[in-house]
């Protein structure tokens, strides 16, 4: 029985087989001229054109034999081993002894018997060929075509449309060549169609002797996205499951002769879940295989789940009435259009259409912590050398979920390039769209409000957020972060209501890169911009605004060769050490929005510097005056490495200095330190830090760090650091994470991961695992446990992955998320 909170569960993915490679197969000796005590002539044995054997077989045969050569009184002659046969089409046989039955026109091989052809490999006991009928009896045989091994009762090749397809009766497959393998595949009848697939017909699965699985038939396509696949388990939420999908190839021609697509493109995932707490999902996920890029585009995916418990939450938090039809619908696809225009043109599809706003909590958590609230957008593209059109719509499709929306946008956007043939570069962006926020159900207010006028700490406030969609979560926390009084309170809490404005928005860039007086790099820069807010839904009225900006980038660089530096431990062959001073001076006059105006395009916090570019700076709303000179010094340090110059170390120092500080009163930004160190392949470093260096600086300061260390082959260790005080907005934060692996033998290794909060003393997440090489297979075993302090989740993980297939893993996992 599984106590809540606990998670365990184990995959399987039945043999989704890669396509077959060439082995690389010993040379054999030749054992030269065979040693005749009974001088009877070497048989040249005919062989004609096979019906049955893919394996070509030559038009001659030599047997050739380093042992004794006798004929028996049934007329048979025996040769003593080792027994070479060779082919003239270079097929070779090898048998510790060989017996040619002229009676029965055969050639019987007994022994040690390895057959070898191209990439096929067959190996027994015993063998018989029969030349007359040119058959090769390899009943006793097991065949191996790098990875498989397959043993049978009875085995033969047929042809099917042109392509030899593998025949077994009573036959075994294994992907583990040793003499006991750990585990075997096997059926009443199995079909090997090479690079294809294969098809089972009372299929069992057994690890070692044991039978562990049945099915009454599988058709297991060497494609590791097709064919069937289950993962059974169990999780606090779900209670026990069992999840089932099959992947087939749909589309193409339909080939009369084997019924089978051809150039099939689209391929399909048919999903049907079994979950004991939340019902029976179903689904289908359809891909098109031509489209490049399929980490982005990944089709059409359809799911529904009838939830019996539509309550249950796995962050421990309370939630209100959430409907028990469960539903998502995803489309990420891009149609390409054939033009006679030189430039490509093509239609990108974002949708994400979700039942209710805690779907992707309970069903997707790997898209839920990246991102909670996804985008429904469907945009078409104009993209050349120099320039990208755009017509972008973004709409609200969830109304549980806060949107920026664009109902459409038009955009035209030019690279940098020469103006007119002139040494001054020109680069601009130009767009024309009705734009708002709507955010989520308007209804909520009734809970915001008591919720802003709460005191900090008050017991009720958590049962209000919970009623909250995340983006009103971040927006009431951000004002409750703030003091009272705060002008940029009233800014935020309109932002609680849906906006909207028709915008008009341009702003060109012209720069000069010049170089004085062969060592001084200076590039002035000069932009103009306009901004037009027009239809605006709300108090506020049309307004317009003038954006100028001015500024320069200067730079210098100065080198100093270090031939002497040489330590083979760390990496030296030399070093080229590059100092580059700079200065990045940029002054922009905007006319300002008045605060409560609204804002579609908008600053959200965070720590790192903003962009002092205005093309680059992507919150047009926010614009605001600014006179900043970022001064700065980057250090390189270059290596010899594989003939090429290897980056052995990095360091960029800056701090900026404000005459006109946009976003608070500051003299001084921090003093920012970005560094890279990667001297050798088992050792490397980042850090970023910033301080309050000058007049209190930006008022608060980070260090961010992970260090990767390898101090011996076996051993991998791994730190990571982050600290945040004091920041306006952001939690002070104090995070380590360490982790570590230790292979404490050939067979067994062990791993761990902590990560700690201890500003309040929390561990957030522990993880161990042990692993342990099995020959064939890698069983990784783990236990992981998950504070997020509403709750506590623990976890069993468990991984199983061929070595000689490492995309085909049998994944016993959980995620204590």
């Amino acid at each position: 029985m599984l106590r809540p909170g606990w998670l365990v569960c184990w995959s399987l993915v039945v043999l989704p087989l890669a396509a077959q490679q060439d082995p690389l197969l010993p040379e054999i000796q030749d054992p030269g001229s065979p040693d005749m005590i009974t001088p009877v002539p070497l048989p040249e044995i005919p062989f004609g054109s096979p019906d049955l054997l893919k394996m070509t077989l030559p038009e001659t045969l030599r047997i050739d034999n380093k042992g004794s050569q006798t004929v028996d009184l049934n007329g048979g002659v025996n040769y003593g081993g080792p027994v070479k046969i060779s082919g003239d089409n270079g097929l070779e046989v090898f048998a510790d002894t060989a017996r040619l039955v002229l009676q029965d026109e055969s050639v019987v091989l007994e022994g040690h018997v390895s057959v070898y052809q191209g990439n096929i490999l067959q190996r027994g006991d015993r063998a018989v060929y029969y030349y007359n009928r040119k058959f090769l009896d390899a009943t006793e045989l097991s065949i191996s075509m790098d990875p498989i091994i397959m043993e049978a009762g009875k085995f033969t090749v047929q042809e099917r449309g042109g392509k030899q397809v593998y025949v077994g009766t009573d036959a075994g497959i294994t992907l583990h060549d040793a003499e006991k393998p750990n585990f075997w595949v096997k059926a009443d009848q199995t079909k090997i169609y090479p690079g294809e697939k294969i098809t089972f017909k009372n299929l069992k699965l057994y690890a070692g002797d044991v039978p562990v699985f049945w099915l009454p038939y599988l058709s297991q396509p060497l494609d590791g996205e097709l064919g069937y696949h289950f993962i059974p388990g169990a999780r606090s939420s779900w209670g026990g499951y069992l999840l089932n999908s099959y992947g087939i190839m749909l589309g193409g021609t339909r080939n009369p002769e084997t019924g089978e697509n051809e150039d099939a493109w689209l391929l399909s995932k048919w999903h049907l879940d079994f979950r004991t707490l939340r019902g029976v999902g179903t689904g289908v996920d359809f891909t098109d295989t031509r489209i490049h890029n399929p980490e982005n585009l990944t089709g059409l995916s359809l799911y529904y789940l009838n939830d019996l418990n539509p309550s249950e939450s796995r962050s421990g938090l309370p939630r209100g009435v959430v409907k028990e039809d469960r539903y998502q619908l995803e489309l990420k696809h891009r149609v390409e259009f054939d033009l006679p225009d030189a430039a490509s043109w093509y239609l990108d599809a974002n949708l994400n259409i979700l039942s209710d706003d805690y779907y992707l909590e309970d069903f997707r958590p790997d898209i839920y912590h990246i991102n909670p609230s996804p985008d429904n957008m469907v945009a078409l593209f104009r993209r050349d050398e120099t320039s990208l059109f755009s017509l972008t719509t973004r709409f609200q499709a969830n109304d549980f979920q806060q949107t920026a929306t664009r109902l459409p946008e038009l955009a035209f956007e030019q690279s940098r390039r020469p103006l007119f043939g002139l040494p001054v570069l020109h680069e601009g962006t130009t767009s024309l769209g009705i734009l708002g926020v709507s955010m989520a159900d308007s209804t909520r207010w009734d809970v915001l409000e008591p919720l802003l006028a709460l005191p900090a700490g008050d017991p009720r406030e958590a049962g209000l957020l919970a009623q909250l969609h995340e983006p009103e979560r971040e927006l009431v926390n951000q004002i409750r972060g703030l003091a009272p009084g705060d002008p940029k309170i009233a800014g935020l809490r309109s932002q609680l209501f849906d906006t909207g404005f028709t915008r008009f928005h341009t702003y060109q860039d012209f720069s000069l890169p010049m170089t004085l007086g062969g060592w001084l790099s200076l590039t002035p820069q000069a932009g103009i911009g306009y901004t037009r807010y027009m239809a605006v839904d709300g108090p506020a009225k049309s307004d317009s605004r003038l954006h100028l900006h001015a500024g320069a980038e200067a730079s210098v660089k100065f080198s100093r060769s270090l031939e002497n530096f040489n330590n083979r431990q760390w990496g030296l062959d030399g070093l080229l050490h590059i100092v580059q001073p700079y200065v990045n001076w940029s002054v922009l006059s905007s006319d300002e929005l008045p605060t409560l105006y609204p804002k579609v395009d908008r600053l959200t916090f965070s720590t790192r510097p903003p962009t002092l570019s205005p093309e680059r700076f992507t919150a047009t709303d926010d614009m605001q005056n600014w006179n900043i000179m970022r001064l700065g010094v980057r250090n390189h340090l270059l290596t010899r490495r594989d003939q090429q110059a290897h980056e052995w170390l990095f360091m960029d120092s800056y701090i900026d200095a404000y005459l006109n500080d946009p976003e608070l009163d500051r003299t001084f930004s921090n003093f920012y330190n970005d560094l890279r160190f990667t001297p050798v392949p088992w050792l490397s470093l980042s850090l970023e830090t910033q301080v309050p260096l000058i007049d209190g600086g930006s008022g608060f300061s980070e260090v961010s760090t992970f260090l990767r260390y390898q101090p011996m082959p076996d051993v991998e260790l791994g730190l990571g650091y982050r600290w945040l005080n004091n920041h306006p907005v952001l939690l002070n934060s104090n995070r380590v994470d360490l982790r570590g692996f230790v292979r404490l033998s050939e067979n067994w290794g062990v791993g761990a991961q902590q990560v700690w909060e201890t500003s309040d003393g929390t561990l957030e997440l522990q993880q161990y695992t042990l692993h342990r090489d099995l020959g064939n297979w890698v069983l990784g075993i783990g236990l992981s446990s998950r504070n997020n302090r509403v709750d506590t989740e623990y976890g069993v993980m468990l991984s199983l992955s061929l070595k000689d297939l490492p995309s085909v893993s049998l994944p016993f996992r959980m995620e204590a998320n």
